[in-house]
């Protein structure tokens, strides 16, 4: 039998929990011994019990720790987000909003109301028409063009545009969580991400018909109103274009040149950033630039998602005019006319549109190591 001085402590691994057991035996009187168990000892497992002895005061403490592993779940970390957002903090305050505008987007496209994937089926639109109205949602919201329009060229809209960006919507939040990373050895992770570029490519091609034949919301939607933030830019870009072509009209007989109105340019730059954050998201992860994956792939999500937020962004707007209107505090031009459909449209799509482009920016810009274990090039 060994003896031990009451002011040594030694250390010893011992397997659990056969460990755990003889480091409880030893214990007693004053007598101080710390016995642990070693990591190399354990087998793979998520919770691994990790014992600690400390003969002191004959007081024994067990210190059950949990690990992190492929298949754990739910775990908080140290910042009171899921510990899976450990190495990517920002991505885990805004992933709840990510999954939330993912799902409500799906919900828009796919539901029976409004169903955006089925515009361009007769039925379909005869009967969404009908209720729409019926709930007097065209006083409220505006006409129901605005959920419509896209039948007057077919089903090409609804198919090339509105079903593979539900799709993309719905791949977001499974391709920016970190877990993806690591199912079936980043293979889902891999195909995940092809499937979204390939959607991202797609419903591009559905937003160029769209643009092709002009189909926006102030031409067909709100009688040529364009918003009031949108004619004092257009109003003011006109002014300057007007002087300077009087100028080149004065040396060249040519045409007066008008401008692109703001908002027509706007929804351009932003689908021209989503086209071009998409390519980077899938060239960086080709070079196994990871770091640079992750960036773009946050500012690529930001560039898209934002439409879905819109939509109740808009609709909150709506309700709050209505009330005014209703109530008479204002006008009932001012509550119900084609200015104030336009002016709720736009804001609400300038105010979504600011805030998903900062918050992808500041999960971009965020100093946190991506783990590359498990992602290989494609």
């Amino acid at each position: 039998a060994h003896s031990y001085p009451r002011d040594l402590m030694a250390t010893r691994a011992l397997p659990p929990p056969l460990g755990a057991w003889r480091a409880a035996a030893r214990v007693s009187g004053r007598r101080s011994v710390a016995l642990g168990v070693s990591r190399a000892a354990q087998p793979r497992v998520r919770a691994p019990l990790r014992v600690r002895v400390v003969a002191s005061a004959n007081e024994v403490e067990t210190e059950t720790t949990e690990t992190s592993s492929s298949s754990g779940l739910g775990v908080l970390g140290s910042r009171g987000v899921d510990a899976d957002f450990d190495a990517d903090a920002r991505l885990g305050v805004v992933y709840p909003y990510v999954a939330a505008s993912a799902a409500f987007m799906a919900l828009w496209v796919f539901g029976p109301f409004p169903g955006s994937a089925y515009t361009g089926i007769a039925s379909h639109d005869a009967w969404l028409t009908s209720l729409y109205e019926a709930l007097h949602f065209d006083q409220v919201f505006g006409p129901t063009s605005l959920i419509t329009k896209y039948n007057e060229v077919g089903r090409v809209p609804a198919l090339a545009h509105a079903v593979p960006g539900a799709i993309w919507c719905a791949l977001a939040p499974l391709q920016l969580h970190p877990r993806s990373r690591d199912l079936w050895g980043g293979a889902a992770h891999r195909a995940g991400g092809r499937a979204m570029l390939a959607a991202a490519a797609v419903l591009m091609a559905g937003y160029a018909v769209i643009d092709a034949n002009a189909l926006f919301a102030d031409a067909h939607d709100f009688n040529g109103q364009v918003g009031t933030v949108s004619s004092a830019i257009d109003a003011f870009a006109s002014e300057k274009v007007s002087s300077f072509s009087s100028f080149i009209d004065a040396k060249i007989n040519t045409p007066a040149f008008v401008p692109t109105p703001f908002n027509v340019v706007g929804v351009r730059l932003i689908a021209a950033w989503f086209l071009s954050t998409g390519v980077m998201t899938g060239v960086a992860a080709r070079r196994g630039d990871f770091e640079n994956h992750r960036r773009w792939a946050a500012r690529h999500v930001g560039a898209g998602l934002w439409v879905a937020c819109q939509r109740p962004v808009y609709s909150a707007i709506r309700a709050g005019a209505t009330t005014l209107g209703v109530s008479g505090a204002v006008t009932h031009e001012t509550a119900f006319g084609s200015l104030a459909f336009a002016d709720a449209f736009y804001v609400a799509s300038y105010i979504t549109t600011f805030i998903y482009f900062g918050a992808a920016e500041w999960v971009a810009r965020e100093n946190g190591a991506l783990e590359e274990s498990s992602i290989s090039r494609p």
